[in-house]
């Protein structure tokens, strides 16, 4: 992690509840309170029961989907890619997983709300959740890809040679640069922290199926 140079952050993350009540505003509170004690909104009429097991397998699908994405960026930095042009690679990585879990996650509420009515519950809580810490997951994972695209140039820089000025000459011109190549070390940092986005954005899935699906597993990224 060092490697990726200093960040801004604190040394020590508060506590959630310490700081989830300054992030609900009067209406989700409302809304917060409603789900955990109120009467529960009446479920439409479905035509056909939802097929769990095909959701949840379908959800280990897309995860390994993302991860294989992950790992073919992860490959093609093997050789030279411009820090722009992994920024726009990796937000458009962050784009599908976030129209995935998105999708994803509204199907399996809906399956968990049909359950009975302690699922019931935990949809419209789960609901309600999503609307309190996407908006902040959304501004907070939005800053990984140009934090990760900036590093190259200082890890590049960390790793050259000092250059003799002396030995330089004024008179001849350099060639252009090639595109630098991503170290070793740093590839190997950035897949970590792609893959733990992946898990990050997958958590709720995860908690999700285990609730629709109480004796299954929940999947892992590869």
């Amino acid at each position: 992690m060092q490697r990726l140079g200093p960040h801004s952050g604190p040394a020590e993350s508060p506590a959630l509840p310490a700081v989830l009540g300054s992030w609900v505003d009067w209406n989700r509170a409302v809304a917060l309170a409603r789900a955990l004690d109120g009467s529960l909104p009446e479920q439409p009429e479905q035509p056909a029961d939802i097929d769990v097991d095909r959701l949840v397998e379908e959800c280990a699908r897309a995860r390994s989907t993302h991860a294989e994405a992950i790992h073919a960026l992860m490959a093609e930095l093997q050789q030279p890619m411009s820090p722009v042009e992994f920024e726009r690679r990796h937000a458009a990585l962050q784009r599908a997983q976030l129209t995935t879990t998105g999708r994803l996650r509204g199907r399996l509420r809906d399956a968990l709300a049909r359950t009975d009515d302690h699922g019931a519950r935990l949809a419209e809580i789960d609901a309600v959740m999503e609307q309190v810490l996407a908006p902040r997951e959304y501004r907070l994972l939005n800053r990984l890809p140009p934090h990760l695209a900036a590093c190259l140039p200082t890890a590049i820089s960390a790793d050259s040679p000092a250059v003799d000025a002396d030995a330089a000459s004024p008179a001849v011109m350099p060639d252009p640069l090639p595109e630098p190549s991503w170290p070793p070390a740093l590839r190997d940092t950035v897949r970590d922290l792609l893959l733990a986005e992946l898990d990050l954005r997958f958590h709720p899935i995860d908690a999700l199926s285990a609730a629709v699906h109480p004796h299954r597993a929940p999947p892992h990224a590869a």
